[in-house]
């Protein structure tokens, strides 16, 4: 059997981590033949996120650096399967649409859940964070000339060879333009779906609105840079061998 992994990166989510497990369609992937499995990958909560994972059945990947870039880059180096999924902990993302993405992923190398196409949920996203998702996708979109709506999405799902061959760098927020920096930089085939976003529940954003949009902002304009200098170096070394 196929492999689906599923991957929740968590923060002191205690008060939701229970919910986003029992939501995961395990049964619905078994009926359409895959095994499945599931990772938290806690970064030093001090609730008990990490007891409440392993009640359900999680398996528990533990980081002792800051951050939600951290995190997965540590996941993507520990988890092997055909498909993975990730998805935040705070119970905003409908995992229940986890087996539309994996068939997604049969004709596509990366699939996103995407807000903006879909619908957001009152109290779910302030006006402030919609326009600055916006602004955000159409600089990724405008730099790197791949099509996207929904750069901040936290629900996104890869062929699992797709993970291994992403240069990560960022450890904080900015890692989903990180993710699709490189998956634009490297050719990825990335296919959307619109979702539905949640209202959180007792869980409070860890976003900041103008200071990590402003942040993710400038790692896409150095991202950008940090490519282009290492495509003309790919380029020079190849033409210094042709004449060589």
């Amino acid at each position: 059997m196929k492999r689906v992994a599923f991957v929740i990166p968590t923060l002191n989510e205690a008060s939701s981590i229970g919910t986003v497990l029992d939501r995961i369609p395990i049964d619905d992937l078994r009926k359409e033949g895959y095994d499945t499995a599931v990772y938290v990958i806690d970064g030093l909560s001090v609730d008990n996120t990490r007891d409440l994972a392993a009640e359900k059945g999680a398996e528990l990947i533990l980081e002792k650096r800051k951050g939600k870039g951290a995190a997965l880059q540590k996941a993507f180096k520990s988890v092997t399967a055909d498909y993975v999924i990730v998805s935040d902990g705070d119970n905003t993302y409908p995992l229940e649409v986890a087996p539309e993405m994996v068939r997604l992923l049969q004709t596509h190398e990366v699939v996103i859940g995407s807000r903006l196409k879909g619908s957001i949920e009152p109290g779910a996203m302030t006006r402030l964070n919609v326009f600055g998702n916006t602004l955000l996708t159409l600089l990724a979109r405008s730099l790197f000339n791949s099509k996207i709506s929904d750069l901040c999405t936290g629900l996104w799902g890869y062929r699992g060879y797709v993970i291994r061959n992403l240069e990560l760098s960022a450890k904080g927020f900015a890692i989903e333009a990180d993710v699709f920096a490189e998956c634009a930089g490297t050719g990825f085939d990335i296919a959307e779906i619109p979702i539905t976003y949640g209202a959180r529940g007792e869980s409070h954003a860890k976003l900041s609105s103008l200071r990590d949009g402003v942040k993710i902002g400038a790692f896409l304009f150095k991202k950008r840079l940090t490519q282009t200098k290492k495509r003309n170096a790919r380029a020079h070394a190849e033409d210094s061998q042709k004449h060589g």
